[in-house]
């Protein structure tokens, strides 16, 4: 009897360990998340700030992962016009501005794609936005040291034009 009790109680901790351990590690994988209303015929500019949860540091793409490092960054934006418009309208999202740890010099080496579940934009369709943020391999020790651990920053700006 005593076994028995022993072997379920096991189990119950196994089963709550794993969920525990799946919790923590979902939680690491967590996404900015932000939401934009914009106006019909305007353009709406939010500065985007790519940087790692604590304890995590931003890799170039393709290199060998260590315990706390990641490829890429996802920032989603939900985004809706203010009023409803008689027809869709056309959502272009472009970036700029990049800049890493507040400097220009090696921003060539982040990479920043852009993706759109829908284009057509109305107060009734919100378009989710993804923007992925990754970075392409220094080509010396120099300009690794000057962006490890370094906060990515660069604009977002949100446009709603007729189609």
């Amino acid at each position: 009897m005593l076994k028995k009790i022993f072997a379920v109680l096991l189990v119950a901790i196994l089963l709550g360990g794993s969920a525990f351990a799946y919790s923590y590690w979902d939680n690491l994988e967590k996404t900015q998340s932000e939401t934009i209303t914009i106006g019909e015929g305007k353009s709406v500019t939010v500065s985007a700030n790519a940087s790692a949860q604590a304890g995590k540091v931003l890799v170039p793409a393709g290199v060998v992962l260590g315990t706390n490092d990641v490829e890429s960054y996802v920032l989603t934006y939900d985004v809706a016009l203010d009023n409803q418009a008689a027809s869709d309208l056309v959502l272009g999202v472009t970036s700029s501005n990049v800049l890493i740890g507040g400097v220009s010099t090696y921003s060539s080496l982040v990479n920043i794609n852009i993706s759109l579940d829908q284009t057509a934009l109305n107060a009734d369709s919100t378009v989710v936005v993804t923007v992925t943020v990754t970075l392409t391999e220094p080509a010396d020790e120099a300009a690794y040291n000057a962006v490890i651990n370094s906060d990515i920053t660069f604009d977002l700006t949100f446009t709603a034009t007729v189609a």
